[in-house]
């Protein structure tokens, strides 16, 4: 299951989506309310996900499967769906009044296979992402370039020869995204801009509109780059945190995974001016903490999501 916080009318939500097994009867859907701190269930995915990409955008959650299946019950088609909270109400203790509905299958995802290619089928799985103003882009690991999904027209079309330079998600840090820099292996900054359409590459779906991204390093006030790790969440326009998890079991090797060590530091940004090629570090505090659950196994993205709101 993934996590996402999730800010709406209704308040603030933890949203948990996915599931293991199609004939679990378990939600595949469940809301946590930051403010009664009561647990939600909702709906059943059309097709089950295992630790879907999830993208809030408004009241809606999109989710994409990280890494589509050809056959079988898990990460089947449909591979992206949407569920819209807009209507959404809790009517004893559940989730009403919203759905999971299907919605087109991103063309770089295999689909037209020869009889060998269904039985050995290619292994692709989804590099990085993030959601930009109406848009959703993607790009694949061992596939060249970068897809976009229009959100008011529901279609996708290929954007760009190049793929989004980091990995796994990036997310909205003021006017910017932070994201895992595939090539420095640090956290940066990023300047994502969808722009007018331009004249194509052959390769580029044409009336596509184009893509801009700079890139600003995040370095302290001595413009030293801050090493940072590759897990992290914005705490808005003025921070970030960056987590490392180390298991803290008493007995390595159990079944159940109870104890976590967690090493959270906090960062503070300063005011970025457009002149400034840089993001600054102004303050950075490192926190250990240990987290105990002696009746449930752990899981990592749930603790993400609680301190990113």
């Amino acid at each position: 299951m993934s996590f996402v916080p999730v800010r709406s009318r209704h308040g603030s939500w933890i949203v948990g989506v996915g599931g293991n097994s199609p004939i679990d009867y378990g939600p595949e859907t469940i809301v946590f309310d930051t403010s009664t701190h009561q647990v939600i269930p909702g709906p059943k995915l059309v097709s089950t996900k295992l630790r879907p990409i999830l993208l809030p955008v408004g009241d809606k959650i999109y989710a994409l499967t990280r890494q589509p299946a050809i056959k079988g019950g898990v990460n089947f088609v449909p591979w992206f769906e949407v569920l819209d909270l807009s209507q959404a109400r809790v009517v004893s203790g559940r989730l009403v009044d919203c759905k999971w509905e299907q919605l087109p299958r991103p063309p770089c995802f295999p689909w037209e296979l020869s009889p060998r290619q269904y039985i050995f089928p290619p292994v692709v799985r989804v590099k990085s992402y993030v959601a930009v103003s109406s848009y959703i882009l993607v790009s694949m690991d061992g596939q060249a370039g970068t897809h976009i999904f229009n959100l008011k027209t529901e279609q996708w079309s290929k954007l760009d020869d190049n793929v989004l330079p980091f990995t796994g998600g990036a997310v909205p840090h003021g006017p910017l995204f932070l994201g895992f820099s595939s090539a420095a292996k640090k956290i940066t900054a990023y300047s994502i801009t969808v722009c007018a359409a331009v004249s194509p590459s052959p390769s580029i779906t044409a009336g596509c509109p184009s893509l801009s991204i700079v890139e600003f390093p995040i370095v302290d006030e001595a413009e030293e780059e801050v090493v940072s790790r590759g897990k992290f969440v914005s705490l808005g326009n003025h921070g970030f945190c960056s987590f490392m998890c180390r298991n803290d079991d008493l007995m390595l090797g159990t079944l159940e995974h109870t104890q976590e060590l967690i090493t959270m530091r906090a960062y503070t940004t300063e005011d970025h001016p457009k002149s400034i090629c840089h993001i600054v570090i102004s303050n950075q505090v490192e926190q250990v903490y240990s987290i105990r659950d002696s009746l449930r196994g752990l899981t990592w993205p749930s603790l993400v999501d609680v301190i990113s709101l």
